[in-house]
C-alpha cells in the first residue's frame, strides 16, 4: 500500500496546517517507504500533538453546530457528553498498542462523520462554514487513516481477526475519502487492500464476504474511471454464484446485473445485450428469485427499471433487433408481476398505496414495447395488467369462493371478512392512547394475515388453481367484452406521439392509431392550462349567475383552445377511423374512452371546436369513461337482475359545512329530486331532516350525517351525494404517502364519508349514483384511479355521475334534474339513459353561453 497517498494533500487543512504538529506528521510521512508508514518517536509525538489539535477544533465546531438549530441539540446534549469529552479534560487511549491506535482512529473518523452531516444539511448557513474552516473537518479523516494504518502495521501477524477487522475499517475510512474531491484514487487503494484480503483462507461465509467486498470496490472504480478491465474481473468472479439457489447470494446476481449492463452500456454489442438481458431475467427478475426478496419485490422491480434504463442509453429499444425486443418484452412481463407481490391480497392500506406509487408508468412502458415487438392485443394485455392494481387486490378479499373444494372454500369465507375489518379497523382507528391494544389487535392481524397466506399458498397446490390470488392473467378476447354495448378506445401518451388502441367489438380485435400531434410534453400543457383557465373561470363574474353569458375573453379563450386541441389532434382522429357521421340525440352511438396517465385528467369528452359552428364530441358520439377494460366488464355483471328490481334511492346531502363555502342551491337540487322520484322508492334516515323535509322547503337547510349513510347504504341502489367533495393525494401529506387519497371523502354533517369508509361497505343491488360534489372523478395517482368514483364503483354502483373539477353549486340542480326525469320515464331502468340525459343537461348549459369549466367537468363513468 503507498502510505504517502494517506498524506499529500490530506493535512491541508487550511490555517490548521500551521500547526507545528500537524506540519511533523506531514513531514515525516513524506519520507515513508511506499508500502509502510515508518512509525518512528517522532512520528508518534507529532501524531499525538495533531490528535489533540484536531480534537479540539472539531469539538469546538460541533458545540457551535449544537447552538444553531434544535435540530442539533443532540450534539450538546446528548452525543457530546457520550461520544466526546470535554476537549480539555479529554485523554485519548494509549499509542502503545495497535487497539489504542484504532480506537483514535475511530474517534477521528466520528468526528468527520457528525460534523460533515451538520455541514452537509447546513450547507448554504454562513453561521456554519464561516466560525471554523471546513478542512478541519476534512483533516479529522485523513488523520484518521493515519492512525488506523499504522495500526494495521501492528497488529500481530497471527491475530488474524483483529487484522481483518481493522482492514475492514480502513476500507470504509478510504471509501469515505475517495468521495472528496481529489481522492478519487484512493478507489485503487480499496481494491488493493480487498484483494489483498483473498490470498488469507477463511471459511466459506467469510470467504464469499470478501469476495463481494472486492467486487464491489472493483465496481466502484468502474463507476468513475469507467475502465471496463474492472467489469470484466467482475464476472466471472460473479458467475460461479450466480446459478446457486440460496437466497443468501441475492446480492452477487445483482452485482452481476449491474456489471452486464454497464459493460453493455460503455461498449455495446448484441453480445453483450444478450448477456445483459438474460442477467435481469434470470438473476433479478425469475419468478424462481421470488422467496429470497421476501418483501422487497419494490426494490428489485426498481432496480430492474434501472437497469433497463442504462440498456436504454446505449440502445434504444426502437432500435433493437427482433430477437433483442422479445426478450426485453419478456423482462416487462416479469416486472408487471411484482405490483402484486408488492401489494399483496390482505396488505395493511397504509403500506400499499405508498409501495405502488413506485410503479407509476410501468404499464404504459410495457405496453409501448408490446406495440414495437409484438401485438396490439398483446399490448392492451399488458396495460391492463400493470393499472388498477389496487383495486384488483382490494376486491379479491370480496371473491365467493365458491368453485373451491368445500372445507377451504368454508374456511376463506370466515378468515377473508375477519381480514378485511381488521385491515380497516387498523387503519382508521387513533391508537395514539392505547398502545397496548394496538400492540395486540396488530397481532390478531399479523395471525390473520398468515391464515390467510396458508389458505391461500394450499389453494395453489391445486391443479387449475396455480394462479390463486396471484396476479392476474388477462385475456384480450375477455377484455374485448367490455366492448359490447360500443367501442373502447384506450389512449397512452409518449415522449413524441399518442397511441390510441380501438376495440370495436368482443371479435373485431384491437385496432392502433398513432396520433403523431399529441405528446406527454403537450398534453401535460393541456392538462395545466385547463387547471389553470379552471381556476380563473372560477373567479371570474360569469361563474355567479345562470344569466350572464359575458366573461373575461383571455379566460375563455384559454379554455376553448385547450378543448380545441383536444379535438384535432385525439378525439377528431379517433372518431374519422370509427367512421362515425354526425347526429342528434339517440341516434349518436355511444363510446368508451380508457385514458391513462394525463388523459386521465383531461376532458376528452367535451372536446370540441366552440368557435362558431365548429365541431365537437358531443356531435358524433355520447361519451362514457372506464378506469379499465376489465372493470367496465365487472360492472355489466348480473346487471339485468338489477335494473328489474324496485329501486332504492339513498340521498344525502350538506348545504353547509364548517370551514367551506355554503351550498344553497343544494337544497334546490334534493327538491327536485324528490319530485321525480317516487316517495316510496327513497330511504328514510333515521329522522334525518333530510328524509321528512317537504318539497317546497327548498330555502331550508339539509345536512345527513355520515353513520346514517353508511348504515342505509346496503340497501341502495341508487345514491345521490349533494355536498362538498375533497379529493387527497400525497401531496397534502405532511409524509407524502400516496395513501393520503384514502382519506378523500364527501363533506357530511359530523364529518367526512370518505373512501376508507366506502372500502368497509357493499351495496349489492347498486346501479347509479350521482355524485354532486367537486373532484369527485379526480385522478390523485397515475395508473391507480383512487378517486371518489372508483371507490363507489368498488362498492358495486354499475353507473357514476361525476366532476373532474370543482363544479358550480348553480348547475347541480339543473343536472340532476335532467338526468332523474329521463331515467324514471319508465321501467326497469335502461342504463343509456344517465349518459344521453347528462349530454342534454351539458348541451342546454352550453347553449346559454356558459363557459366550458361549468360543463365540461360533468362526466359518466360505467355501463
Amino acid at each position: 500500500m503507498d502510505c504517502t497517498s494517506l498524506s499529500g494533500p490530506m493535512l491541508a487543512c487550511g490555517t490548521h496546517s500551521d500547526d507545528p504538529a500537524i506540519r511533523s506528521v506531514e513531514e515525516a510521512l513524506s519520507h515513508s517507504s511506499s508500502s509502510n508508514i515508518e512509525y518512528t518517536p517522532a512520528l508518534e509525538k507529532a501524531m499525538d500533538d495533531s490528535y489533540y489539535v484536531v480534537y479540539k477544533g472539531a469539538i469546538h465546531i460541533l458545540r457551535h453546530i449544537s447552538r444553531l438549530h434544535v435540530m442539533f441539540t443532540p450534539f450538546g446534549g446528548l452525543i457530546l457528553p457520550h461520544l466526546f469529552p470535554d476537549s480539555d479534560t479529554h485523554i485519548a487511549p494509549s499509542m502503545d498498542t495497535a487497539k489504542g491506535l484504532s480506537e483514535r482512529g475511530q474517534t477521528l473518523a466520528s468526528l468527520y462523520k457528525h460534523i460533515s452531516t451538520a455541514q452537509t444539511i447546513f450547507r448554504t448557513n454562513e453561521q456554519v462554514t464561516a466560525p471554523e474552516p471546513s478542512e478541519l473537518c476534512e483533516c479529522s479523516l485523513h488523520l484518521a487513516l493515519v492512525f488506523s494504518q499504522i495500526a494495521i502495521q501492528k497488529t500481530e501477524p497471527s491475530d488474524d481477526s483483529d487484522r481483518s477487522r481493522r482492514l475492514d475499517r480502513q476500507i470504509e475510512l478510504l471509501s469515505e475519502r475517495a468521495k472528496l474531491p481529489g481522492f478519487e484514487t484512493d478507489l485503487n487503494l480499496i481494491v488493493a487492500i480487498c484483494k489483498e484480503t483473498l490470498a488469507h483462507p477463511l471459511e466459506e461465509t467469510h470467504s464469499l464476504q470478501r469476495i463481494q467486498r472486492y467486487v464491489k470496490s472493483l465496481l466502484s472504480r468502474f463507476n468513475f474511471f469507467h475502465d471496463t478491465a474492472d467489469l470484466e474481473e467482475i464476472i466471472p468472479l460473479l458467475q460461479q454464484y450466480a446459478d446457486d439457489p440460496t437466497g443468501e447470494l441475492r446480492n452477487c446476481r445483482e452485482t452481476l446485473c449491474d456489471a452486464r449492463c454497464k459493460l453493455f452500456s460503455l461498449c455495446g454489442g448484441a453480445d453483450n445485450l444478450t448477456f445483459a438481458i438474460a442477467a435481469i431475467q434470470h438473476l433479478l427478475l425469475a419468478p424462481i428469485r421470488d422467496k429470497e426478496w421476501r418483501n422487497l419485490d419494490h426494490v428489485r422491480l426498481q432496480k430492474g427499471r434501472s437497469l433497463l434504463a442504462l440498456i436504454f442509453e446505449k440502445q434504444p429499444a426502437a432500435e433493437m433487433d427482433q430477437q433483442h425486443g422479445i426478450a426485453l418484452l419478456e423482462l416487462y412481463r416479469e416486472m408487471l408481476r411484482l405490483p402484486y407481490r408488492m401489494m399483496r391480497v390482505g396488505m395493511d392500506l397504509h403500506l400499499s398505496l405508498p409501495r405502488l406509487s413506485r410503479v407509476q408508468e410501468l404499464a404504459s412502458e410495457a405496453f409501448e414495447y408490446a406495440l414495437l415487438f409484438s401485438s396490439p392485443e398483446e399490448a392492451v394485455e399488458m396495460l391492463e395488467k400493470g393499472r388498477d392494481v389496487f383495486w384488483t387486490q382490494t376486491l379479491r378479499l370480496r371473491s365467493s369462493f365458491d368453485d373451491l373444494p368445500p372445507h377451504l372454500a368454508e374456511r376463506l369465507k370466515i378468515v377473508t371478512p375477519k381480514l378485511e375489518s381488521y385491515i380497516h379497523m387498523m387503519y382508521s382507528t387513533n391508537w395514539e392512547h392505547d398502545l397496548d391494544r394496538y400492540k395486540q389487535e396488530l397481532d390478531v392481524l399479523r395471525s390473520t394475515q398468515k391464515e390467510f397466506q396458508s389458505l391461500a399458498e394450499e389453494v395453489r397446490q391445486l391443479e387449475g388453481y396455480e394462479r390463486f390470488m396471484t396476479d392476474p392473467d388477462p385475456h384480450f378476447s375477455s377484455l374485448a367484452m367490455a366492448a359490447q354495448k360500443g367501442p373502447v378506445v384506450i389512449l397512452v401518451a409518449r415522449e413524441t406521439c399518442t397511441d390510441a388502441i380501438i376495440v370495436r367489438s368482443p371479435t373485431s380485435g384491437a385496432e392502433h392509431l398513432v396520433l403523431g400531434g399529441i405528446s406527454i410534453k403537450r398534453l401535460s400543457d393541456i392538462f395545466i392550462q385547463m387547471k389553470d383557465y379552471n381556476t380563473r373561470s372560477r373567479e371570474s363574474p360569469v361563474d355567479t349567475s345562470y344569466d350572464s353569458a359575458d366573461d373575461i375573453p383571455s379566460v375563455r379563450a384559454g379554455g376553448d383552445r385547450s378543448l380545441n386541441i383536444l379535438w384535432q389532434e385525439v378525439v377528431r382522429p379517433v372518431i374519422n377511423a370509427l367512421g362515425y357521421q354526425k347526429a342528434v340525440g339517440r341516434d349518436r352511438p355511444r363510446l368508451w374512452w380508457c385514458p391513462t396517465g394525463h388523459f386521465m385528467s383531461v376532458p376528452l369528452h367535451a372536446a370540441g371546436d366552440y368557435r362558431g359552428n365548429g365541431d365537437c364530441c358531443s356531435d358524433y358520439v355520447v361519451s362514457s369513461y372506464t378506469r379499465s377494460l376489465q372493470a367496465l366488464s365487472n360492472a355489466r355483471q348480473n346487471l339485468e337482475s338489477i335494473l328489474a328490481s324496485d329501486p332504492r334511492v339513498l340521498l344525502a346531502a350538506e348545504t353547509n359545512t364548517s370551514n367551506l363555502t355554503p351550498l344553497p342551491n343544494v337544497a334546490k337540487e334534493i327538491a327536485a329530486v324528490k319530485l321525480i322520484i317516487p316517495s316510496h322508492a327513497i330511504i328514510s334516515l333515521g329522522g334525518d331532516e333530510l328524509g321528512s323535509a317537504s318539497v317546497d322547503s327548498e330555502e331550508a337547510g339539509h345536512s345527513t350525517r355520515v353513520q346514517d349513510v353508511v348504515e342505509a347504504f346496503p340497501q341502495a341502489s341508487i345514491v345521490h351525494l349533494a355536498c362538498h367533495g375533497i379529493q387527497r393525494d400525497a401531496s397534502d401529506s405532511a409524509t407524502g404517502y400516496a395513501s393520503e387519497a384514502l382519506t378523500s371523502g364527501f363533506c357530511l354533517r359530523d364529518g367526512n364519508l370518505t373512501i376508507l369508509n366506502l372500502l368497509r361497505l357493499g351495496a349489492p343491488r347498486a346501479f347509479f349514483a350521482f355524485l354532486s360534489a367537486c373532484e369527485s372523478v379526480k385522478e390523485a395517482q397515475l395508473d391507480e384511479s383512487v378517486h371518489l368514483t372508483a371507490a363507489l364503483m368498488f362498492c358495486g354502483f354499475r353507473s357514476v355521475v361525476a366532476t373532474m373539477w370543482s363544479m358550480d353549486d348553480l348547475d347541480g340542480p339543473e343536472v340532476a334534474e335532467a338526468i332523474y326525469t329521463e331515467l324514471f320515464r319508465g321501467s326497469p331502468f335502461n342504463p343509456d339513459d344517465i349518459p344521453y340525459a347528462l349530454d342534454a343537461a351539458v348541451k342546454g348549459m352550453r347553449a346559454r353561453g356558459l363557459p366550458p369549466s361549468r360543463w365540461a367537468t360533468y362526466s359518466h363513468m360505467g355501463v
